[in-house]
């Protein structure tokens, strides 16, 4: 699982950067702070965290790569919810996720999917995949 999120998110990460426009931008802003929202509420921020590499996923427009990360969905939420269940890996995940926001603001594709590949090889360093 992790392996095909690595080779889809990180493109698709890449994509956004060139391709977001001021919607998309929004759109993940708007998951990224719906996401610290969560955590400072001592959540663990599944509902952000779903939200932020589903705008992560449109900004790349490309429909075929979308279509891949739905059928992946249920997949995609149990290591999710499993991840973030690990302790200090929330905030940890909020600032992979700024830094990847920063990355696609700044029309970086090499940084976005560099940041897209640390955030998923932490996301890899979880109970259910040890």
């Amino acid at each position: 699982m992790l392996e095909a999120r690595e080779t889809l998110e990180c493109r698709l990460a890449a994509l956004a950067a060139t391709r977001r426009e001021e919607a998309d931008l929004a759109r993940i802003d708007a998951a990224v702070v719906f996401m610290a929202s969560e955590v400072e509420a001592d959540e663990l921020g599944v509902e952000g965290d779903a939200a932020f590499h589903g705008a992560v996923t449109a900004a790349a427009h490309n429909g075929v790569l979308a279509h891949l990360m739905a059928a992946l969905a249920d997949q995609i939420a149990e290591t999710r919810t499993e991840s973030l269940r690990e302790p200090g890996r929330p905030p940890r995940s909020l600032a992979a996720h700024r830094r990847i926001a920063a990355a696609i603001r700044a029309g970086d594709p090499r940084a976005a999917a560099a940041a897209m590949r640390r955030h998923l090889e932490e996301v890899a360093d979880v109970g259910l995949l040890r």
